[in-house]
């Protein structure tokens, strides 16, 4: 799939537009069977073309993307290492292509916090484009978000073990 230290884009597209909503570079730490996680340091630019602004994020990240999985995220992290929180973003499954990882954004999002606790977000956005969206997508964007609590819950790859939750985090 991809080499560990391999540097990669990642780009969000938004459908049916067939526009580029926002993209990123990272960095692959970890191949597995079905999933790569990738890193992005402090400091990393987050390239929101939708809103036409570009963030550098002041917090290291891990995003896990797996094969078939509606979903992808992973955990902020402050410079010690404790978890800041979770970001999972509802998406189709990820095409992995030669230096690039790319989906459609399917405007849910979910947020845990570190002790685990779970909120999904932007339902009036995806309520919005329900019916623009292929009638799979739409089951398959309710049941990721079932998923991504299953998964927390669960405490599987990456999650890592519940702390003291914090604010949320500042998003574009």
């Amino acid at each position: 799939m991809y080499a560990l230290g391999q540097q990669l884009r990642v780009e969000f597209w938004k459908y049916p537009e067939e526009r580029l909503h926002y993209w990123w570079e990272a960095e692959v730490r970890e191949v597995r069977e079905g999933a790569v996680l990738l890193y992005m340091p402090p400091g990393f630019e987050f390239h929101h073309e939708s809103k036409q602004r570009v963030l550098r994020v002041d917090h290291q990240a891990y995003v896990a993307f797996f094969e078939g999985r509606w979903y992808s995220g992973g955990p902020d992290l402050d410079p010690q290492g404790r978890v800041l929180e979770y970001y999972w973003n509802v998406q189709t499954p990820p095409r992995f292509e030669v230096g690039l990882i790319r989906q459609y954004d399917l405007e849910l999002d979910v947020k845990c916090r570190a002790d685990h606790r779970c909120q999904t977000f932007d339902l009036e956005e995806f309520a919005a484009k329900v019916n623009r969206y292929p009638a799979e997508w739409v089951e398959q964007a309710r049941q990721a978000v079932a998923e991504i609590e299953r998964h927390v819950q669960q405490r599987e790859w990456p999650v890592l073990p519940p702390g003291e939750a914090g604010d949320w985090l500042e998003r574009v």
